[in-house]
This record gives C-alpha cells, sequence and structure tokens, in this order.
C-alpha cells in the first residue's frame, strides 16, 4: 500500500512538471510581448525571450524566428508601420537599425545566435 500511495505522488508530480515543461516551450507571438510596448511597433512572429523593461516607456526582448527573411521582415513591418530608418550598421555578421516614427525609437540588431536566428528589439517611448 506505501508503495502505491509513494507511485501515485510520485506521478502526480511528474505530470506537473512535464506540464510546466511543455508550457514554456510554447511559441510567443505578439499578444506575448511586454505589456506596454506601443501597438505601432509591429514585431516579427516567433517565440519571445529575454523581456526585459526598466520602466514604461521603454522595453527590450528578442523574437527567434526561422531564416533570414524573417529578420528582414522585421525592417519592413515597421517601416509599413510608419517607422523610417534613420541609421543601420553591419559589424561581425550583425545588421542593426535604428528606427523611428518620432514618437517611438526602435533599434533591432538582426543577428544569429548558434543556429538561430534572433531579432533583438530595444523600444523607447519618448
Amino acid at each position: 500500500m506505501k508503495s502505491f500511495t509513494t507511485f501515485a505522488r510520485t506521478s502526480s508530480i511528474a505530470a506537473v512538471l512535464v506540464g510546466g515543461l511543455l508550457l514554456t516551450g510554447c511559441t510567443g507571438s505578439n499578444s506575448a510581448l511586454p505589456e506596454g510596448v506601443p501597438a505601432d511597433v509591429k514585431a516579427v512572429s516567433g517565440e519571445v525571450t529575454n523581456v526585459a523593461s526598466s520602466s514604461d516607456s521603454n522595453w527590450s526582448f528578442s523574437v527567434e524566428v526561422a531564416d533570414e527573411n524573417a529578420q528582414n521582415d522585421a525592417v519592413k513591418k515597421l517601416t509599413d508601420a510608419g517607422f523610417r530608418v534613420v541609421g543601420e550598421n553591419e559589424a561581425d555578421g550583425a545588421k542593426t537599425y535604428a528606427l523611428t516614427n518620432d514618437k517611438v525609437n526602435v533599434t533591432i540588431v538582426l543577428t544569429q545566435i548558434e543556429k538561430q536566428r534572433v531579432v533583438v528589439y530595444n523600444i523607447v517611448k519618448l
């Protein structure tokens, strides 16, 4: 009887842990962006990671994307939403773009971490 109770408890704990791991593997989308990100900031779809915000006027997060085309879509989505590119740079395999719409400044970095393509967003509401 004791071994059955121990087995049942262990199984219940394992089920909770596996469920938690499955949830952490869920892919985020724009709905997973940090709270308060201005609506005119259009981010690419993908898994949102490394979310940080030090105030209600700036945010930083990364989006893991499928390929280089998806990274390039990050710039297009912002320019289509009314942002203009005010600077760009390329170094060590990473491309950096500075964009603004005069209400919000966005810097995006298109990079690769190991084999994963990533778009890093840094947003400042003016």
